[in-house]
């Protein structure tokens, strides 16, 4: 097996069942630096993410079919997408959507309709989290109240 090509930019996989959603966050993805993946349910998402870690995921919680709550804990069960940064999504905003995503293990809740102003800077924030080990702590403090 050939060895995987090194990206350049890092890799968003955005996992919703509406494709104008998915459309819509690879345009506010792509023009903020990053390749996007996409996957209408979670069962493809899953085996998708397994062969190609990306570097942070995009869950929607209310997917038909198949719970995106489900979904992240398979997701991060998975040895290879452990230490990916799951970033879970629902509307509208509810305490129960948000200790959903916490339990299931996600590291941030944003709500739908999504705000490119809210979004991208979590998103940013989690990759550098991961490239460094920490948040830098202007972005803790701008994370304060968008985190779970």
């Amino acid at each position: 097996m050939p060895p995987k090509q090194r990206r350049h930019r890092p890799l968003v996989m955005v996992i919703d069942e509406s494709r104008h959603t998915r459309n819509a966050l690879r345009f506010y993805l792509s023009n903020a630096g990053y390749d996007v993946e996409e996957a209408a349910n979670n069962h493809a998402a899953v085996e998708r993410a397994a062969g190609d870690a990306p570097d942070l995921i995009l869950i929607d919680l209310n997917m038909p079919g198949s719970s995106g709550v489900l979904a992240t804990q398979r997701l991060r069960g998975a040895p290879l997408l452990s230490g990916v940064p799951v970033v879970a999504c629902a509307g509208p905003d509810s305490q129960a959507y948000r200790d959903a995503a916490r339990v299931a293990g996600a590291d941030a809740y944003v709500t739908k309709p999504f705000n490119p102003a809210v979004l991208l800077p979590v998103v940013k924030s989690l990759l550098n989290r991961g490239r460094m080990g920490v948040l830098p702590s202007s972005d803790v403090t701008q994370l304060a109240t968008m985190v779970l």
